[in-house]
C-alpha cells in the first residue's frame, strides 16, 4: 500500500512538472501591439504576430522582406506577454545550418577559379587516408549525397558531456580521427539524399586545408568583405556588443554554440542587414559564383532538388525557390529566395530549434515570400537543421 501511495505521489509530481513545462513552451496568447510600418502590410504584420505569439517572452524576430531592389526590415519582440515592434536589423543572431549555404559558396568560388572540380574526390586534398578508402566528392558533401550520417556514430554519447553546446570539443584532432578511423557510410555515395552536419563540416575543413586559411578567414575574404557584411563572423567576441541572447525550448537563456572543426556546418553569426546583401547578390546575373552555386545537382523528390548548399523548392505555385534554414540550442533562422522574380524573405529568431513550434519560423518565411507574390497558397515543406 505504501509503495502504491509513493507511486501515485511520483506520478502526480511528474504531471505537475510536465504541466509547468508545457505552459512555458506553449505560452498564453499575447497582446498584439505590433505596428504596421511602411512596406509591410497589415496582413503580413498579422502573420508575424500569429507566429511570434507561439513563443515565450523575450523571443524576437528580425525580418527582412526583399522585393527587387527594395528591402523592408521589421523587428518584433514578445515581452511581458505583449508583442511590440523593435528596430533590430543590426542585431546579431546565430544562423546555424544556414552557414552551410556559405560553405558551399566557398566551394563554388574555388570551382569558379579552377582550384577544384565538383566531381573530384576530397581524398586528394587530405594528408590522411579516409577510413575504408571511402570515395567522396566535393559535390556530394555540398548536396548531402555523400552517404554520411547526420552526425557521427557515437556523437550523441560524447555530446552528453555538454548538451547545451554539443560540438564544443569537436576539434581538428577529433575530426581527423573520425576521417581516418571511424567514418562509415549509411548509403552508397551519390545515390541518396541524407542531410549531414558532419558532411558539411568536413567540406568546410577540406576547403580550409586547400586554401591554408581558417574558415573565418575564408568567409571574410571571399564573401563577407566583398559584400560589405561587417557583422557576419564565426567569432562571437567580435560582435558581442550586438549579440542577442538565445533562448532554450523552455524560454530560458541558453549557451551559444561552438562548432570547433565543423565550422562549415553551422558556426556563422549574422544580421538581417548583412544577410540581405548576400540575398541580393543572388539576384545579380553577373555573379558567376552564386549562379554556379544555384545550379541543380540532385533531385530529392518531386518537390525538392539540391543545388550546392541550397534546397530548390518546386511545387504548386512555387517554382525554383532557393531555401535553407538553421537552428542551434538558442536560435532558429530561415532564408527563402526567388532568384527569378528577385524576391526574398529572411527571418532570424532567438528561439531554440528544439522548441515545439520552431518549424513555424520556416513557414513564416514561406508565407511572407508568398505574400510578396500574392498567391495566397499555404506552403509546407520538411525542415532541416
Amino acid at each position: 500500500m505504501m509503495k502504491t501511495i509513493k507511486q501515485l505521489f511520483c506520478y502526480a509530481f511528474i504531471f505537475i512538472i510536465a504541466t509547468a513545462c508545457s505552459s512555458v513552451s506553449n505560452p498564453h496568447t499575447a497582446v498584439d501591439k505590433l505596428e504596421i510600418l511602411p512596406g509591410i502590410s497589415e496582413a503580413q504584420t498579422d502573420t508575424v504576430a500569429s507566429v511570434l505569439s507561439q513563443f515565450p517572452n523575450h523571443t524576437q524576430f528580425s525580418i527582412v522582406l526583399i522585393d527587387d531592389s527594395m528591402s523592408v526590415f521589421y523587428g518584433a519582440v514578445r515581452e511581458q506577454d505583449t508583442l511590440e515592434t523593435i528596430d533590430n536589423s543590426d542585431a546579431v543572431f546565430e544562423i546555424g545550418s544556414l552557414s552551410k549555404v556559405f560553405t558551399s559558396t566557398l566551394l563554388a568560388d574555388l570551382v569558379n577559379r579552377d582550384q577544384v572540380k565538383l566531381d573530384q574526390p576530397i581524398q586528394g586534398y587530405l594528408d590522411i587516408p579516409l577510413h575504408n578508402n571511402i570515395d567522396i566528392t566535393f559535390k556530394q558533401l555540398a548536396n548531402h549525397t555523400s552517404g554520411l550520417p547526420r552526425i557521427p556514430d557515437g556523437f550523441v554519447w560524447e555530446s552528453l558531456l555538454h548538451m547545451d553546446n554539443p560540438y564544443k570539443d569537436y576539434d581538428e584532432e577529433r575530426l581527423r580521427e573520425y576521417l581516418s578511423e571511424e567514418m562509415e557510410l549509411k548509403s552508397e555515395t551519390g545515390t541518396e539524399f541524407q542531410y549531414s552536419n558532419i558532411g558539411a563540416g568536413i567540406l568546410g575543413y577540406v576547403l580550409t586545408t586547400i586554401e591554408q586559411k581558417s574558415y573565418e578567414e575564408l568567409v571574410q575574404q571571399l564573401i563577407f568583405e566583398p559584400l560589405n557584411m561587417p557583422s557576419s563572423t564565426t567569432q562571437r567576441e567580435s560582435v558581442s556588443d550586438k549579440l542577442v541572447t538565445g533562448l532554450s525550448k523552455r524560454g530560458n537563456p541558453t549557451s551559444y554554440w561552438d562548432f570547433g572543426a565543423l565550422a562549415g556546418a553551422g558556426a556563422i553569426l549574422s544580421t538581417a542587414e548583412d544577410l540581405v546583401k548576400f540575398a541580393k547578390a543572388n539576384f545579380n546575373p553577373n555573379n558567376e559564383v552564386l549562379a554556379l552555386q544555384r545550379q541543380k545537382t540532385f533531385t530529392i523528390d518531386k518537390d525538392r532538388q539540391m543545388a550546392l548548399g541550397w534546397f530548390i523548392l518546386k511545387w504548386a505555385s512555387v517554382d525554383h525557390w532557393y531555401w535553407h534554414n538553421g537552428g542551434t540550442g538558442g536560435f532558429r533562422s530561415s532564408m527563402a529566395l526567388d532568384a527569378v522574380d528577385r524576391k526574398g524573405v529572411i527571418v532570424l529568431s532567438n528561439i531554440s530549434a528544439g522548441h515545439s513550434h520552431a518549424a513555424s519560423i520556416d513557414r513564416l518565411s514561406f508565407g511572407l515570400l508568398e505574400s510578396l507574390q500574392q498567391t495566397g497558397t499555404e506552403i509546407q515543406v520538411n525542415t532541416c537543421n
